[in-house]
């Protein structure tokens, strides 16, 4: 649980902004050379789908820790072959009419498969359950995201327009902008929503494991 909500943390603003400025990451890193406007624009278009599937592809490795705890590598394989299947037939359906962004999308989905069955299987076996404090912060970390989507989308507005008569670099300015004030703002809603209690249990169980760990 605690696994859970330290992944969910990190990896909220990632989302976040691969939702919201894909072209402009894609703009501010590559479009130099060989590298169109246009280029940037279909890679923009493909992180936001991918980005979709990026919280299953980072909290899977927590979800299957339990059953590799107790030597049960079976159910997490067949989770994921059921997924690579459902994955392979997204990609078939989508990959003609939406092309690279189809593919994408496809594995987000088949990502989200896997996670849910996983759980699933976790849950029926009783190894692993939410407790309220994950349920509590998953909707927190939900108001957080969304606050911190709508000020990134404001200041992003407001950063092209300051930076958009440089001329050069202006991507990259708006960008190093949008880290490193919506980093402070990110952090800032996370400190006030969540408090600094929040942050003392990872360091109570990491304890804990140390005294288990002495006592073995």
């Amino acid at each position: 649980n605690r696994a859970i909500e330290l992944t969910l943390l990190l990896t909220i603003p990632c989302l976040v902004a691969f939702l919201l400025i894909p072209d402009l990451i894609m703009r501010a890193l590559f479009l130099r050379g060989r590298f169109t406007a246009d280029d940037a624009l279909a890679a923009g278009a493909t992180l936001a789908a991918y980005a979709i599937g990026l919280i299953p592809y980072v909290l899977i490795r927590s979800m299957t820790a339990p059953f590799f705890a107790r030597g049960d590598t079976a159910t997490p394989v067949k989770a994921s072959l059921i997924a690579v299947a459902v994955n392979i037939l997204i990609k078939i359906a989508l990959m003609g009419p939406l092309a690279q962004v189809g593919l994408a999308i496809a594995t987000a989905i088949g990502a989200w498969v896997n996670l849910g069955l996983v759980a699933f299987f976790a849950s029926r076996a009783g190894i692993a359950a939410a407790d309220g404090r994950l349920r509590r912060s998953v909707l927190l970390l939900t108001a957080i995201g969304c606050v911190f989507g709508l000020l990134l989308f404001l200041l992003a507005r407001a950063a092209t327009a300051l930076y958009r008569n440089l001329p050069a670099l202006h991507d990259e300015a708006t960008l190093v902008t949008l880290a490193v004030i919506g980093g402070l703002i990110y952090g800032a809603l996370v400190l006030v929503l969540l408090g600094r209690n929040w942050f003392r249990a990872f360091r109570g169980e990491k304890r804990v494991s140390a005294v288990v760990q002495n006592s073995d």
